[in-house]
């Protein structure tokens, strides 16, 4: 039988430190959407780990990345989740930088301070998905990500359009979730109206190149239906007829977790069907929420150190302890 990891992984302050820099500080990670960055001055920030992201579109319709850090005295340079801008003030002083990450203007300073252009942040993009990754020198996305894309290439991304986005907290570590995402083997207990739409006895967790993909008969009727693609970390891509949850985990502390659904539909105006793929993808959080907390409790509490792994239910758990393990050279 395969160990799961050890309770300490979940509740370790010096864990999370470590995962912020050997894992969230070197994979790529999902920092907003194209139909967010369009016209020169758009801009979206994303935080994740600690890490605080800005995006912009620069003159050329071109995508640039800074981390959102005054070189002043280390103020924000970006407050809201998305805007449009024709130059980054910073919140604290008043620092001014164009939109290219250089150094406008230092105010009251009353002589050259010298070029102190913002902290540069790697960006690219796949498919109205934009990612960037705070390594100095990243793996190249179509390169890391390429089994996963290939893995996704199917499903109709481009004929989505962007709806909206709802924001959830759990108290619980982003492995916890991450692991509860894992597997089907939770659901006949924890969510009873997806049980009564898929066939749990017959889901299952195919495992790819640091991705995995879910899937599980459906019966007649079903909103859960489609593709349910998970890429390491913390990126999930939950593919519907009509749209697509694209969900990431991000870690807030060692003990708390902000799950970020952004929502896309085919067809926008299909108000009654669109809100009843969001009902139940928010239903089924709440019940997820539930028992992720009541376990982050449990593993804070000192008895249980390790347990199993299911080799028939969680495949996908296992694959991710590995590649977690693989990130921190453990």
């Amino acid at each position: 039988m395969t160990p799961t990891l050890p309770a300490s992984m979940y509740v370790d302050p010096e864990v999370y430190e470590r995962e912020r820099i050997d894992v969230f500080a070197r994979q790529w990670q999902l920092a907003g959407f194209r139909a967010h960055l369009r016209r020169p001055g758009d801009f979206v920030r994303h935080e994740f780990a600690g890490w605080a992201v800005v995006v912009v579109v620069q003159d050329d319709g071109t995508l640039r990345a800074f981390h959102n850090v005054c070189r002043h005295r280390a103020g924000p340079i970006v407050v809201d989740d998305h805007g449009n801008a024709s130059s980054f003030v910073c919140r604290y002083h008043g620092w001014a930088y164009t939109l290219d990450g250089v150094l406008k203007s230092a105010r009251d300073f009353g002589e050259d301070v010298g070029e102190y252009p913002l902290f540069d942040v790697r960006v690219d993009e796949w498919r109205g998905l934009v990612f960037v990754n705070i390594d100095t020198d990243p793996r190249p996305l179509a390169d890391d990500h390429g089994a996963f894309f290939a893995e996704a290439q199917a499903q109709p991304i481009e004929e989505f359009s962007y709806s909206h986005a709802l924001h959830h907290e759990v108290a619980a570590n982003w492995k916890v979730y991450t692991d509860n995402y894992g597997e089907g083997y939770h659901i006949p207990l924890v969510h009873p109206e997806l049980n009564r739409e898929l066939v749990a006895k017959e889901y299952r967790v195919d495992v790819g190149d640091h991705f995995c993909r879910h899937s599980a008969p459906a019966r007649a009727g079903a909103v859960n239906t489609g593709a349910w693609l998970w890429r390491y970390p913390n990126l999930a891509l939950n593919v519907y007829p009509g749209g697509m949850n694209v969900e990431r985990f991000v870690p807030v502390d060692a003990t708390r977790t902000r799950i970020l659904y952004d929502y896309f539909f085919r067809d926008l105006e299909a108000r009654e069907e669109n809100a009843a793929v969001e009902r139940m993808g928010c239903e089924v959080l709440d019940e997820d929420r539930a028992i992720c907390e009541a376990v982050q409790r449990n593993l804070a509490a000192g008895v249980y150190t390790t347990g199993i792994l299911s080799p028939r239910h969680e495949n996908g758990v296992a694959a991710f302890h590995r590649w977690l393990e693989e990130s921190l050279g453990a």
